[in-house]
């Protein structure tokens, strides 16, 4: 699986030679390579340093991708998530987004279907608010959030400012838990097709469920550089 995300890396490089500029085509193609220091899934420590690429396509208002994650200390084992969904104006402010997510687990049970519906606000901060449900787990999650990019003229650059809050309700003796986040990205135009981004997010796990919940606080801060080619 290494060898693999080595050839979506060099692929990047390879198709930010050719991507097609300046075409008026409903169909578009990103292809994505990142680095985290840790893997934080939902506020939890999933693994430590990653690469994580992958590739996403959008056809007018429907999109689908794969994205995947391998452990580089080859500790825990690699996910392969499979999804797909349909984003629609409900109003000039409004919109709404559905879908499915498939996580797929190497050399371990636990493979789940989760659907999603979220509604984002085209407003300042950019509010969003997500459901998800896990079909297999039965486990249910909410996530607020929001965004605001501020540029800073004299760099020539802009600061992507991000906050969120999940609440995440299980079962099978698992305890809920909620958690909340605030990040900062910088992106970086390398040309008309390709992105530089480098990232700095912090999450905080509280115990949210004191008759037994999880008995202490768990943060996290994860620093990520990824590079985004379109096409």
């Amino acid at each position: 699986m290494k060898n693999t995300t080595i050839a979506l890396a060099a692929l990047v490089a390879a198709v930010s030679a050719s991507a097609a500029e300046g075409q008026s085509n409903p169909l578009t193609i990103s292809l994505d390579t990142a680095y985290v220091s840790t893997y934080v899934f939902r506020g939890l420590e999933t693994a430590g340093a990653s690469i994580q690429p992958s590739l996403e396509a959008n056809y007018r208002n429907f999109y689908a991708g794969v994205w995947y994650s391998d452990d580089l200390a080859g500790r825990i084992a690699s996910e392969t998530d499979l999804y797909a969904g349909y984003n629609f104006a409900l109003t000039e402010v409004f919109s709404a987004d559905v879908g499915l997510t498939r996580y797929l687990y190497e050399r371990q049970n636990g493979d789940s279907t989760e659907a999603f519906v979220g509604l984002k606000a085209n407003v300042l901060l950019s509010p969003s608010l997500y459901s998800y449900y896990d079909l297999d787990n039965e486990s249910t999650t909410y996530i607020a959030s929001i965004g605001q990019s501020v540029p800073i003229a004299k760099l020539g650059i802009q600061v992507d400012f991000s906050a969120l809050v999940g609440c995440v309700q299980r079962t099978n003796g698992l305890t809920d838990y909620t958690y909340w986040g605030v990040g900062a990205a910088i992106p970086y135009q390398l040309s008309e097709s390709v992105k530089l981004t480098g990232a700095v997010n912090y999450t905080n796990v509280g115990d949210s469920n004191p008759s037994g919940g999880i008995s202490s606080e768990q943060d996290q801060i994860v620093y990520s550089l990824g590079i985004s080619v379109g096409f």
